[in-house]
């Protein structure tokens, strides 16, 4: 009877190991390995090539600078963002060496997101990216000099597929106001100049007021209402698109329909022009320091919180104000 028990023991052991061996995944990597061979300090050289054209992106000091297709500051956070991605894969399965399913796992040469990234004039990783898994978790890839792809954690597939002109840093102004001395609103045949003032309350605290100093009209004090738009917007004005010079869409600023000028503490001074964009109802174009370099597309209601006249800044106008 032992023995009988026995024999089923080993037997069972024996299914148990077949098993374990038949189940498990021989393509899948005990020990994940970094899918790039240099960490994110090292790194500062990005080359991206997709559908909607060529990127090169290189590290300035701290900062990323796009230096072709156009030479300009990048979206700092859009390559912080890429670089965690991409340092952050790791090899997890082989797939196949097969060149004929590469298109099955889009990591062909017409599918495929191209990168080099690493240290220029050092290592630098050159790769295909491909589709994500199903789980949307995980990441098609295969070096540039072999047919072998790998899934490895991650999906960083969406950072390389913005079209060149989408790196560029939108910021157009960020400035502290506080620190805002002075702004003049230009008009073809009117200025308004409003002033900060500062002068202590009752409680001897420092108050911060506004006045305003119009073409034949006596000073004012401008509502809260309008000020904060203008102060709101100066703090945080972004592009939504660019026209670098040569191009067909460049606009002449001759004569601008609105310049708002802002004098800063320290000696900074800031001009920004502002002209209707041909064919938009809802878009304005705008050059910063008088520089036709690269101009700014904004939307009209940036534009729209900043040209205020003595009516919007007196209140006079609540329908316009809303």
């Amino acid at each position: 009877m032992n023995k009988t028990f026995n024999m089923l023991g080993a037997a069972l052991i024996v299914q148990i190991i077949i098993y374990f061996v038949v189940s498990t995944d021989s393509n899948t990597v005990t020990t994940k390995e970094n899918f790039l061979s240099m960490g994110t300090e090292e790194i500062d050289f990005i080359k991206i090539k997709n559908e909607k054209g060529e990127l090169l992106m290189k590290k300035v000091g701290t900062n990323w600078k796009v230096t072709e297709p156009f030479d300009y500051l990048a979206n700092q956070s859009y390559a912080t963002t890429l670089i965690e991605k991409v340092t952050g894969l790791k090899l997890e399965t082989y797939i196949s060496d097969n060149s004929e399913k590469h298109s099955l796992y889009e990591l062909d040469d017409l599918t495929a997101k191209y990168v080099e990234i690493g240290k220029e004039g050092g290592t630098i990783d050159k790769f295909y990216c491909g589709k994500a898994s199903d789980s949307y978790t995980h990441t098609y890839v295969r070096k540039a000099d072999s047919d072998e792809v790998w899934l490895v954690s991650g999906s960083p597939r969406s950072t390389f597929s913005r079209d060149p002109k989408q790196w560029r840093d939108k910021k157009i102004l960020a400035l502290d106001k506080t620190m805002i001395e002075k702004i003049v609103l230009t008009y073809p045949n009117k200025s308004i100049e409003l002033e900060r003032k500062i002068a202590p309350n009752e409680e001897g605290e420092a108050d911060t007021t506004w006045m305003a100093h119009a073409d034949r009209s006596e000073d004012f004090v401008p509502i809260d209402k309008a000020m904060n738009r203008i102060l709101n917007t100066l703090k945080r004005l972004n592009a939504i698109d660019f026209i670098d010079a040569g191009s067909k869409d460049m606009q002449s600023f001759e004569r601008p329909e609105f310049t708002i000028e802002v004098f800063l503490e320290g000696d900074q001074h800031e001009v920004i022009d502002f002209i209707p964009q041909e064919g938009e109802d809802s878009r304005w174009v705008a050059r910063k320091n008088g520089d036709e370099s690269t101009i700014f597309v904004v939307y009209q209601s940036s534009v729209k919180n900043l040209k205020k006249d003595e009516a919007d800044l007196k209140g006079e106008d609540e329908d316009k104000e809303a």
